[in-house]
């Protein structure tokens, strides 16, 4: 039996274990962005981006990931614009700024051609950190379905037997966008003076620390770099292949080595720091690695033009950008990318105009109709996204301040009867064009951890079980509103606390009016987002909202199986017992622990 067939095992046994808690959620979710009124697709559908009975226009496919061949020799095209340069001895030709063996990426739809700008919309500058999503490099990537890694800064990897040392071989010739090399250096650099220096980087993710011992990398040559652990690490290929861990690959020493003290006068770079505003070098460092430093070389398709205030912000082709199409023209083939910041409503009005070259964030879901009717006048496409989000889940507060709310949250009968009497089907109908499927949050039906049982759990409205789950609790006795008493003879209530663009306010009203049905007061209160994160550690709330994380990936993303990490907020006291092993936060009940030594025995596989 394969690790791959043994880890699909543990997590079966992961998710089965996780469910007898209910998922500590009260699920909302709906699988895709815009599901189609159908049951769940088949493999086949999947494989083809299946489109719904309402959206005639054609499936667009994926993507493949190819080595150039040698023997195909160094002849390569570029985009007008560089070449241009090239004439002008601006920059060297393509074929020596292109590595030894360029990464060859397969167009699903077309070759090019080259040029144009492609223009987006953004509510601020601080919502263009998602650049990452656009055009992150990593030293291997998933698959379009986050099925299996493909070759990218990295051209080939090798794992021992017991998943300790991970050797990965860099491709030969790649450059930052200021034409220096990208060798093993770099990624030793982020290790040596990023990772290990504690006042750039105070608090280390267990990501990289293994049988309580932080990981070594070793630079084995100028183009081999090999990470190693003290125990196995079975999920550090998923997660180095995750956009969060960029950063090993985001340092070019070159450049970073003039802002720290391992390099300069650390009392010169201390004076330097205050100099430009900031009270220690550290603060400048960061400030360096921001995106939205023009100066700071990079390895992704397009850099920072005009960075903020700029009302339109623009990024510009990577001219040493070291990836081709099938046919050697360098990528990518759009000239230009343009960031507009205007209001959520301005924006709607230029969606349907066809102002945008392509747009994926702040699409509401809830205008899918306007969208589809404006397509000839804007001329424009509307394509289905396979996602793991959907409407949101709710998270009763299991570590509530006041004992009789945080035993009641604890009642696994109080969770089913507020599943029970969420009317889904109503929901989907009203706020959702019914284009949605009521679910139980679990893993995506991409992943190969999908169980129709996990998803389909408690999700029936039935608010006679509901009644008789909450009066077998001990909340029989009512006011003269039909509220519900608590045993010190107050009205149970309930407040769902969210954020903005977190849930659709009137799905969250719905849910209100449906516990309100079974004699449970619940408001709604929405925060600004900040104010939100800082009230969930006094651990005062309610009922907390979630954005349904990322399903594609369970086993990197599984706070909402067990809690783990700052964004478990239905169980931050849980959380912090597990992250400290013990030693902080209150310790959880049996299944629970359960649940998180399957997860623990997954990364060790």
């Amino acid at each position: 039996m394969n690790n791959r067939t043994v880890i699909r095992r543990l997590l079966i046994a992961f998710a089965a274990v996780a469910l007898l808690l209910i998922f500590l959620t009260v699920g909302l979710g709906y699988g895709t962005y815009w599901l189609s009124k159908r049951d769940q697709p088949t493999s086949e559908e999947i494989e083809n981006l299946r489109q719904f009975e309402h959206e005639p226009e054609r499936v667009v496919g994926f993507h493949e990931v190819r080595e150039w061949p040698e023997s195909t020799g160094r002849f390569f095209q570029e985009a007008p614009l560089l070449r241009a340069q090239v004439e002008e001895k601006k920059l060297p030709p393509v074929e020596e700024r292109l590595p030894e063996n360029p990464l060859v990426i397969v167009p699903p739809e077309q070759i090019g051609p080259y040029g144009g700008n492609w223009n987006q919309f953004s509510i601020g500058p601080a919502d263009l950190g998602v650049m990452a999503s656009l055009s992150y490099e990593t030293l291997i990537r998933w698959d379009p379905l986050l099925q299996d890694f493909r070759p990218n800064l990295a051209s080939d990897w090798e794992v021992d037997r017991e998943a300790r040392n991970f050797t990965f071989f860099l491709r030969e010739g790649v450059r930052w966008s200021d034409g220096e090399p990208f060798t093993a250096d770099d990624i030793l650099f982020w290790y040596e003076q990023v990772l290990l220096n504690r006042e750039l980087t105070p608090i280390l993710s267990n990501i990289f620390v293994r049988g309580g011992e932080i990981m070594e990398v070793e630079k084995i040559d100028r183009f081999t770099i090999r990470f190693s652990f003290q125990e196995p690490h079975g999920l550090f290929l998923q997660w180095i292949a995750n956009p969060l861990l960029e950063e090993a690959v985001k340092f070019p020493r070159h450049y970073f080595r003039r802002f720290h003290p391992d390099f300069i006068d650390p009392q010169h770079l201390e004076n330097e720091a205050r100099r430009l505003g900031f009270s220690a070098w550290y603060q400048l460092f960061h400030d360096k690695a921001e995106w939205w430093n023009r100066e700071k070389p990079a390895l992704q398709a397009w850099i920072l033009e005009r960075p903020p205030p700029a009302r339109q912000i623009t990024f510009v082709r990577n001219p040493y950008y070291w990836k081709i199409d099938s046919e050697g023209n360098q990528l990518p083939y759009i000239d230009r990318l343009t960031f507009e910041i205007v209001s959520a409503e301005t924006m709607t009005l230029r969606f349907l105009q066809g102002d945008a070259g392509m747009q994926f964030r702040h699409v509401d879901p809830l205008r899918y109709p306007l969208f589809m009717e404006n397509r000839k006048n804007g001329n424009y496409r509307v394509l289905e996204w396979i996602s793991s989000s959907g409407s949101g889940v709710l998270m009763p507060n299991l570590n509530h301040r006041d004992p009789f709310l945080k035993n009641l949250m604890n009642d696994r009968r109080f969770r089913i009867a507020l599943s029970h009497a969420i009317d889904r089907k109503e929901i989907n109908e009203t706020r959702y064009l019914g284009m949605g499927k009521p679910m139980q949050l679990g893993p995506t039906f991409t992943t190969p951890f999908f169980r129709d049982e996990y998803v389909d759990t408690y999700v029936s409205f039935d608010p006679e079980k509901a009644n008789r789950l909450l009066d077998e609790i001990g909340l029989e006795k009512r006011d003269r509103r039909g509220i519900r008493l608590r045993p010190d003879g107050k009205p149970l209530e309930l407040t769902i606390e969210t954020f903005d663009e977190a849930i659709d306010r009137g799905t969250l009203q719905l849910v209100a009016d449906g516990w309100r049905s079974v004699g449970i007061e619940t408001h709604v209160t929405e925060y600004a987002r900040p104010l939100y994160y800082e009230r969930m550690p006094a651990r005062l709330h309610d009922i907390a909202v979630g954005t349904n994380s990322s399903l594609h990936t369970p086993l990197l993303d599984h706070m909402y199986f067990v809690p783990y990490g700052l964004g478990a907020r239905h169980a931050l006291e849980y959380a912090a017992w597990f992250m400290s092993d013990g030693e902080r936060g209150e310790e959880p009940p049996d299944e629970m622990k359960r649940a998180m030594e399957i997860y623990f025995k997954i990364e060790r596989t």
